[in-house]
């Protein structure tokens, strides 16, 4: 297959949404019981270097498939492209997208 062949999935994600996922596929799935735990645990109440820490998990494991995993924000009415969280706090306003290579 030639690279412009290259079929690819994208999922586009809602901050909250993009929290649910990684609940789902790192947090309920993991045989950690530091992760379990979390599975009992409201949103609100997981702190934001848990979130970064899922955010990263998410990002290698995506980027070890081929893909790629990118936030967005609305910065003075420009759309602007973030590649990492870069600070101590969860980014509450971006939108995720994740990019997928398909087998």
């Amino acid at each position: 297959m030639t690279k412009g062949n290259i079929r690819k999935t994208v999922l586009s994600l809602s901050n909250e949404t993009f929290k649910h996922y990684l609940l789902l596929r790192y947090v309920n799935d993991s045989a950690d019981p530091k992760w379990k735990r979390l599975s009992f645990v409201s949103t609100e109440l997981i702190g934001p270097e848990v979130w970064i820490q899922l955010h990263n998990y998410a990002r290698a494991d995506v980027e070890s498939q081929g893909g790629r995993l990118i936030g967005y924000e609305l910065v003075d009415e420009k759309l602007v492209r973030h590649d990492s969280i870069n600070s101590d706090a969860w980014p509450a306003n971006w939108m995720w997208v994740i990019q997928k290579r398909d087998n």
